[in-house]
């Protein structure tokens, strides 16, 4: 479930000040009280727990290396299904086909966790994407998934792929987003829907006369989806909380994003362009008993 990843997500939240340092104390005071037959045995326990997690890392990358070899496998699918949309190659018993326009766009709008960061500057741009792929990171390279997407020459970016990444770390526990890498975009001169440009008049403080100012200011777009702000680092120097609490809110939303693309509107594009997908299969209908709806009705009611 997205909402689940979203929830165990953990974003570098250390939590206060010296609480590692607590833990440690207090389990070194616990270790200390034991009897020393005890603490043996608890220090062989650690030793075969370190074991049970050597062969946990070893299932988790066969996991990755198995997830490698089927996007192998279906990469010839999803060449088919590019080229069908486009227009390069045509479904048996078509004789003339020019694709599906805005199909990666309809796909994006379709999607409840993807459709609200997309604004009306955006949608002509949006139809140019000519394929989404999905790709895990070589081993090599870290633990993670790549987004990349694939435009058609167009008037507002010289860039043919925009790509976004994902790092997370290996843990058995919850899902640890590292940090996500957006491409700089290459916009063209007066093109950048990420940005609103305002004038402002300034008067002159020590006399007569004022002069304009034009400032650029940051603004919704769905291509701000590239350029993900920082995850702070533990020795970053403190920040306004606000500021902390908006950057993690939209490392949140950038997150659920890059899931809704990596497991859902990209592996199953067609149903997502029909319509026939629907973000609501992430609820479930069981987290609510009798008694609960019950007292939903009534509100309802009320």
């Amino acid at each position: 479930k997205v909402e689940k990843e979203l929830q165990n997500l953990n974003l570098h939240d250390d939590g206060e000040d010296g609480e590692d340092g607590e833990d440690e104390d207090y389990v070194k005071r616990f270790l200390e009280s034991l009897p020393e037959p005890v603490q043996e045995c608890v220090k062989t326990l650690d030793t075969l727990d370190a074991e049970v997690e050597t062969l946990q890392a070893n299932f988790r990358k066969e996991l990755r290396d198995l997830e490698r070899k089927y996007q192998a496998l279906k990469a010839p699918i999803y060449s088919k299904r590019r080229n069908i949309v486009g227009g390069i190659e045509k479904p048996s018993g078509v004789t003339s086909s020019d694709g599906i326009p805005d199909f990666w766009a309809g796909c994006m709008s379709n999607s409840s966790r993807i459709a609200p960061s997309i604004t009306e500057k955006d949608k002509p741009i949006l139809s140019y994407i000519t394929d989404i792929t999905v790709t895990s990171l070589p081993e090599e390279d870290g633990i993670g998934f790549k987004l990349e997407f694939i435009f058609r020459a167009n008037e507002y970016f010289t860039n043919e792929r925009l790509i976004k990444t994902y790092y997370m770390a290996d843990t058995d526990d919850d899902p640890l987003l590292e940090k996500c890498v957006g491409t700089t975009i290459d916009w063209a001169n007066g093109k950048n829907v990420t940005v609103v440009t305002k004038k402002k008049k300034q008067r002159n403080k020590k006399g007569g006369g004022s002069r304009v100012v034009v400032k650029t200011e940051k603004c919704d777009s769905f291509f701000n989806f590239f350029d993900p702000p920082k995850i702070p680092e533990a020795d970053d120097p403190v920040e306004d909380e606000q500021e902390l609490l908006r950057r993690k809110t939209v490392l949140e939303i950038d997150y659920e994003m890059g899931i809704a693309f990596r497991d859902k509107v990209v592996p199953h594009a067609v149903k997502w362009f029909t319509g026939e997908a629907d973000d609501d299969d992430d609820y479930d209908d069981d987290e609510f008993g009798e008694e609960d709806m019950g007292e939903m009705e009534e509100d309802m009611d009320d």
